[in-house]
């Protein structure tokens, strides 16, 4: 077969729908090409690829799919007819799961990321998208159809970073859900008309194909992602080693130590101190020691973490106080502190730039202090002077308590305030702030 027939086979293998998605794509690649910037770009996406630390990986992916196509064909779970859901499922599920690899311990438990991975591929989600393309509407219809779920995808995301457009959200969420029901019903409705028709054997076949293709790539991506972090590891001790003998023991007192722990690991790189401490450990017992007394900071640190969390559940709704006159029930307070000073950080910053502090700090930044503990909506309250040399910020915790943050100059002035009621202006107009910055009167749960 020539490699126009075998062009042509694979072509009238796609249904409408894929035809479809097919033409966009080609359509957005089109455009992209005719855009300069956009052609930049893109070429340096493909030579991205073409590097060997990225096309090593893609290449021992396709690899280790190709085993299990092997072991498919041996256990009658695969053919040719299931070659185009094979193509889709590798340019799609598998290159999205190989890249999100070094995500993989980012909770802290490798074999969760597992269980989420497996559990997508047999969800309802997943059952709902494969039996609404049993069925396609012409390609017109297809064409016309992706456009608009499309953009109203796009109009969701767009209106979900502005609070202002939150009706435009809801409706457009609600006009997919339509969408989705009616492509639903629709698919249905052909099924059932046309049941004879159904050859369930190939239906079952191409629904298992995804399922057992990802369940036989998680060894791959859990073997992957040991290497990701060990690989990570090995660069910053290569960094702070003297040597090669150094480097080489270190690394194997790493891997003696930690084995197969990916997430501890990733932690280990992220702590400098211990990278540089066994860079000069001068014996491999002394090398195993340092990662010893890295494990043993980690267990007192993930201990604290307990003790903290279960005072917190040991004081919630209490009014006391400690030795030090600090409320004792204090849920979300590091939270909303760690929010304000970031935000007081970002205004810093736009002061050296512009010497005014910005009043849209707020939108600027999304609203969003989810990194450091908050939901998406923080609940903060801004405050700028018209003449920008000043501002202050509040949030009530869920305690019913307030903390804000001010500067009423350039960098590095500051304050800070904590109480049972928000300020009511800027530090000098109102009393509550005290009588000047970091005054200990006030602030006593920052700390």
């Amino acid at each position: 077969m020539s490699y126009l027939d075998s062009v042509q086979q694979f072509w009238s293998m796609l249904n409408n729908r894929e035809l479809a998605a097919l033409i966009w794509i080609a359509a957005a690649v089109l455009w992209a090409f005719s855009k300069k910037s956009m052609r930049e770009s893109l070429v340096g996406i493909v030579r991205g690829f073409l590097k060997p630390r990225v096309l090593i990986p893609l290449v021992a992916m396709l690899a280790w799919v190709g085993l299990e196509l092997l072991i498919g064909v041996r256990l009658a779970l695969w053919n040719l007819v299931l070659a185009k859901g094979t193509i889709l499922w590798t340019l799609g599920s598998a290159g999205a799961l190989l890249f999100n690899c070094a995500q993989i311990d980012s909770d802290g438990s490798d074999l969760r990321f597992f269980r989420r991975t497996i559990l997508a591929t047999v969800g309802v989600a997943a059952f709902v998208e494969f039996f609404v393309n049993l069925y396609v509407m012409s390609l017109v219809a297809e064409l016309g159809f992706q456009i608009v779920v499309t953009v109203l995808s796009l109009m969701v995301v767009v209106a979900d970073q502005k609070p202002e457009y939150k009706s435009a959200k809801v409706f457009c969420e609600r006009v997919l859900a339509l969408i989705g029901l009616a492509l639903f019903v629709l698919t249905a409705r052909q099924i059932y008309l046309h049941w004879q028709q159904l050859n369930v054997t190939d239906v079952l076949l191409d629904f298992a194909l995804p399922v057992w293709l990802t369940i036989g790539l998680v060894p791959f991506l859990y073997l992957f992602s040991i290497f990701l972090a060990y690989d990570a590891a090995f660069r910053r001790i290569n960094w702070e080693a003297s040597d090669r003998r150094a480097r080489w023991r270190s690394g194997l007192a790493l891997l003696s130590v930690l084995r197969f722990r990916t997430h501890t690991v990733r932690r280990f790189t992220g702590y400098g101190y211990f990278s540089r401490k066994l860079g000069e450990a001068q014996t491999f017992t002394a090398a195993r020691g340092v990662i010893a007394e890295f494990q043993d900071v980690l267990r007192r640190t993930e201990q604290a973490k307990i003790d903290e969390e279960d005072r917190l559940k040991r004081y919630c709704g209490s009014l006391e106080l400690d030795a030090y006159g600090r409320r004792l029930d204090r849920r979300e307070f590091a939270e909303t502190i760690a929010a304000l000073q970031w935000l007081a950080t970002c205004q810093m910053g736009w002061y050296r730039r512009e010497s005014r502090y910005r009043t849209d700090m707020l939108d600027m930044l999304g609203d969003d202090f989810r990194n450091q503990g908050l939901p998406k909506k923080s609940g903060i309250k801004l405050y700028v002077a018209q003449d920008g040399q000043s501002w202050y910020a509040w949030r009530q915790t869920v305690t019913g308590w307030y903390f804000a943050i001010a500067a009423t100059g350039p960098p590095p002035d500051q304050w800070m305030y904590d109480g049972p009621e928000p300020p009511t202006g800027f530090p000098g107009e109102d009393s509550s702030w005290g009588d000047g910055p970091f005054s200990n009167l006030v602030n006593r749960n920052w700390r």
